[in-house]
């Protein structure tokens, strides 16, 4: 995302207020970050190159209790065809009606198509089919792809994204499948919203048996659209929307949500390119009513001197709240990327909402400024948080997961992290998952997306490498208990611990123009085929044997004073 590195003689320091992914197969352009509207999918390799040398951390495992209240495991999933893996990227996770879980990625296939890889689990973690998803025809490099998959209400699946070819044009459409419970294609439809290109970045079906998604479109001045598209269950559109700036601002939704009256509140970002980069991004929160009419709309950010936008946020999810409010969950920075890393001015985002999206409480999450030796010079990073998605608990709580910072002698390496807050956004667990390599490194390194679960507990969906020379990519999934633990696993590790600051957030009317005009799906000619799947039990029975990174030992690196203090 905007982050970067600036070398000062040997004192490296970095600012790491805008924490992207990356998998072994794909970057991820298709979520409208940094205004890309294609899906890009680049080879094989790590997000952090981690040196090499010893390696410590300061964080002891978690106290994990040997029988947890409901079943939890920890397994690694790759595709194959024709006795060969390809990498996958994943995408989204939910939960079955049987209990179950319906996982989606993105491959690479042996016809040179870039396809979804849709795996179906029971409740136990057991594969029960898996199907790769993508064009019936066209040129190598084109694709079908969804980012987004929910089970419908009769049992099959939806899933939202971008096509790019595929026997159609070299402009990427929208694209909504519709697909049977077992993975087949029962139809799919591309939406020209756009003049110069459209994606679907979050799908979800609606109370009516419909559907709601929402994206981003492309202009000719090469700026965003933030597109909301409102479908029948046949995938006939009903009425869409695009807020659609002027001049050099930009716009997209990253999340929808159907509202308990009815309507639809989206969230995402809005830009402005101004004098020079990195340009401020703020939230955007927009509440519709079931028509698709424009409520209010709202953006978040610090402000300068002229009450301009001045900070760098993105909003990843959003939800409505039991008290008709709403939560956004993402990362801010006050400050672009600069050689000298000050304290709070980033971290994991919060803010509660009410239902005329006003503010009701903002937190960010950091863990101060720590420093260490990369073997070449000495290097200080703010130590963050990154939540992909968020979700309400029963106990009026929410839980996030995405990916953290583990502090180690010589790096800093992302970690796939889940977190619990209660009602007010106080921080009450977080650990971290993941796995290590032959040589005693990290190879596992965000949550994608999680769910709850029926037993109260949660279940995330991310990207670890396969540990052997190869290093491809395959999913990583992980299912807990309602307090975040896994029965006797290697794999759970505490997280570096965070503390919660106010970033003075200020709330303003964006009154972007909304334009009502209605784009026609056309058929597009989508095939599903039967792939194998790799299943590393051996990661789902936890054993204890597993190695830890210097559990107990001493931390060489190097706090800020006043962060060391801080409880």
């Amino acid at each position: 995302m905007r982050a970067e590195e600036m070398n000062t003689s040997d004192f490296d320091r970095t600012t790491n207020f805008g924490l992207g992914r990356k998998s072994a197969i794909a970057t991820r352009a298709a979520r409208g970050i940094k205004g890309a509207i294609a899906i890009v999918l680049a080879s094989a390799g790590l997000l952090l190159m981690l040196a090499a040398g010893v390696m410590g951390s300061s964080r002891d495992a978690p106290s994990v209790p040997a029988q947890p209240a409901s079943r939890t495991f920890v397994t690694a999933y790759g595709n194959t065809t024709r006795q060969v893996e390809y990498g996958l990227t994943p995408e989204s996770v939910g939960v079955t009606s049987e209990g179950g879980y319906i996982a989606l990625g993105l491959t690479d296939s042996p016809d040179g198509f870039l396809k979804n890889w849709l795996l179906k689990l029971s409740p136990s973690g057991r594969p029960q089919w898996q199907r790769e998803v993508g064009c019936a025809s066209g040129a190598p490099g084109d694709y079908g792809l969804g980012v987004s998959a929910q089970q419908t209400s009769d049992g099959g699946y939806i899933l939202g994204g971008g096509i790019l070819g595929c026997g159609g044009v070299y402009i990427q459409r929208a694209l909504v499948e519709k697909l049977d419970a077992q993975g087949q294609v029962v139809w799919a439809f591309a939406y020209s919203a756009g003049s110069n290109g459209s994606t679907i970045n979050q799908i979800r079906q609606t109370a009516d048996g419909g559907y709601i998604a929402v994206g981003s479109v492309s202009g000719t001045d090469g700026h965003l659209g933030a597109l909301i598209l409102k479908l029948d269950g046949a995938g006939t559109v009903q009425w869409q929307r695009e807020l659609d700036p002027t001049g050099s601002t930009g716009a997209y939704f990253n999340a929808v949500r159907q509202t308990s009256d009815g309507g639809y509140v989206a969230t995402g970002e809005f830009y402005v390119v101004d004098q020079s980069y990195p340009y401020p991004n703020s939230v955007l929160v927009a509440s519709f009513d079931p028509s698709g009419n424009v409520r209010w709309q709202k953006g978040f950010n610090n402000v300068d001197g002229r009450g301009s936008p001045s900070g760098y946020e993105h909003a990843f999810s959003g939800i409505q709240t039991s008290d008709g409010g709403y939560l956004v969950a993402g990362n801010w920075s006050s400050a672009p990327p600069g050689p000298f890393p000050q304290e709070d001015t980033a971290g994991a985002l919060l803010i509660k909402l009410d239902s005329s999206g006003n503010i009701v409480w903002q937190k960010a999450y950091n863990g101060g400024v720590y420093c260490y030796f990369n073997g070449y010079n000495t290097t200080c990073t703010i130590i963050t948080a990154l939540p992909y998605s968020v979700h309400p608990t029963a106990d009026g709580g929410y839980v996030l997961a995405g990916l953290g910072q583990l502090e180690l002698l010589d790096s800093v390496p992302q970690v796939p992290w889940l977190a619990k807050v209660d009602s007010g956004g106080n921080l009450l667990w977080q650990y971290f998952y993941y796995d290590l390599s032959m040589a005693g490194r990290t190879i596992s390194q965000y949550f994608a997306s999680s769910t709850p679960t029926n037993d109260g507990g949660f279940m995330a969906l991310g990207f670890t490498e396969k540990n052997d020379p190869t290093s491809i990519g395959e999913l990583y999934v992980v299912k807990t208990d309602s307090a975040g633990l896994v029965a006797d696993c290697g794999q759970l590790h505490g997280a570096t611990p965070l503390h919660a600051i106010d970033p003075s957030l200020a709330t303003f009317d964006t009154s972007i123009p909304v334009d009502a005009t209605v784009t026609a799906g056309s058929n597009v000619r989508i095939r599903a085929r039967t792939t194998s799947v790799l299943s590393r039990r051996e990661i789902a029975r936890c054993s204890r044997k597993a190695k830890r990174p210097g559990t107990g030992a001493a931390e060489s690196g190097r706090r800020n004073p006043a962060a060391a203090n801080r409880p």
